[in-house]
C-alpha cells in the first residue's frame, strides 16, 4: 500500500514562459526533488504537465509515501508542492490550486515492513549505504585516474558518463525496478572498480621506482584568489580552493581563464553564467549557447569538468547551478 498526495494547478497560456523562467515556479519543483527525497517514508516524486501547446497548461505534482504519517508530515510542514504553487499564484487560473490524497495497491509488494524497521533501521540504512557506495565509487575512480595516461583519461570519463545517462535512462522509464537489478547493478558496479582499483595499486607498486608524477602547476591570473583556479560543485551549494561557499571570484578584463570543476556531490550540478545584467541567454546550461557554461554541461557525482570564462568589459557576473538555483550560486568580479 502506498499514499499518494496528488496536487494539480493550471497555468495561464500567457504566464507558462514566465514559470519557465531559472528560479520560476517549474524550477522550484524540480529542486523540491530533493527535499521530497530526504523525507521518511517517501517513494519518489514527479512532475508531469499537458503536453497540448496551445490554451493553459495544468501541471501535476504527485508525491508517493510509505505510510499514512509521513504524508501527513510532509503536507504540515513547508516547503511542499501545494505551498510552492501558492507562491506563484499570479500565473495560475482562477481554479487556484487542488490536493487530492490516494491510496495506491502497490502489485507485488510484500507486507509493509515492521515500525522499528520503517522508522528507524530503513532511513539509517539507506543514507548510509548511498554514502559508502559514493565513497567507494570515488576512490576507485580515483586510483584508476592516477594510474592511466592522461589521453585515456577523457574517454573513460565519457564512457562513464554515457554509462550514467544510460543506467539513468533505464531506471526512469521504468517506475517499479526489481531489486535484484539494483543490487545487480552495484554488484557489477563495485566488482568493475575492486578489479581496476586492485590493478591499479599494483601497478603503481612495481613502478614506484621508475614513475615521477609531476603536479601542475595552475596558471593564476592576476586578481584571482589563492588557489584558483579551481570551483567545487557540492550539495548544495559551490565553493573556492579555500572552501568559501558560492564565492564571489575575481578575474581580469579580456584574460581567458579556465577553471577545474569537481563534483564533490551525490547530485548532478553544473556551472552556467550570466552576463552583466543577470540575465541568461538560454535557459539552460548548453555548449552551444552564448553563456559561458561548464563543459560537460552536467557534471554527475564524482565527475569533473572545465569552465572557461573571457569578459569583455568590467563588472559583475552572477552564475549558478541549473539544477538548484536557488541554492547555489557566485559572482565574477571583472576588473
Amino acid at each position: 500500500m502506498e499514499y499518494v498526495q496528488t496536487v494539480l494547478a493550471r497555468i495561464a497560456a500567457a504566464r507558462f514562459d514566465d514559470a519557465l523562467k531559472p528560479g520560476g515556479l517549474m524550477a522550484e519543483l524540480e529542486a523540491h526533488r530533493s527535499t521530497v527525497a530526504a523525507q521518511p517514508g517517501s517513494r519518489g516524486m514527479s512532475v508531469t504537465r499537458s503536453a497540448n501547446p496551445e490554451g493553459d497548461v495544468l501541471v501535476v505534482v504527485e508525491t508517493r509515501w510509505a505510510s499514512n504519517n509521513a504524508l501527513a508530515d510532509y503536507s504540515a510542514h513547508e516547503p511542499n508542492a501545494a505551498s510552492i504553487f501558492n507562491r506563484h499564484k499570479d500565473l495560475l487560473t482562477a481554479e487556484g490550486v487542488q490536493a487530492h490524497r490516494m491510496q495506491s495497491d502497490v502489485v507485488g509488494v510484500s507486507a509493509a515492513p515492521t515500525r522499528t524497521y520503517d522508522r528507524l533501521i530503513l532511513p539509517l540504512a539507506i543514507p548510509v549505504g548511498v554514502l559508502a557506495f559514493a565513497l567507494l565509487v570515488i576512490y576507485g575512480l580515483s586510483r584508476i585516474y592516477l594510474t592511466l595516461p592522461g589521453s585515456w583519461a577523457t574517454p573513460l570519463a565519457a564512457g562513464i558518463a554515457l554509462g550514467v545517462l544510460g543506467v539513468s535512462w533505464y531506471f526512469a522509464s521504468h517506475p517499479v525496478v526489481p531489486r535484484w537489478q539494483i543490487a545487480g547493478l552495484a554488484v557489477v558496479v563495485l566488482g568493475t572498480l575492486a578489479v581496476a582499483g586492485t590493478a591499479a595499486a599494483v601497478y603503481d607498486d612495481q613502478h614506484a621506482e621508475v614513475k615521477s608524477v609531476a603536479s601542475p602547476t595552475a596558471v593564476v591570473p592576476a586578481g584571482t584568489p589563492s588557489g584558483a583556479p579551481k570551483i567545487a560543485m557540492a550539495d548544495f551549494y559551490f565553493a573556492d580552493a579555500s572552501g568559501n561557499k558560492n564565492p564571489t571570484i575575481s578575474v581580469k578584463v579580456g584574460e581567458s581563464v579556465t577553471f577545474d570543476l569537481a563534483n564533490t556531490g551525490t547530485a548532478v550540478h553544473n556551472v552556467h553564467v550570466a552576463d552583466a545584467s543577470g540575465k541568461y541567454a538560454t535557459a539552460f546550461c548548453t555548449t552551444s549557447g552564448s553563456d559561458p557554461c561548464s563543459n560537460p554541461a552536467s557534471v554527475t557525482a564524482g565527475s569533473t569538468g572545465k569552465l572557461t570564462v573571457k569578459f569583455a568589459s568590467a563588472g559583475t557576473y552572477e552564475f549558478r547551478c541549473d539544477f538548484h538555483p536557488t541554492q547555489m550560486s557566485g559572482k565574477f568580479v571583472v576588473q
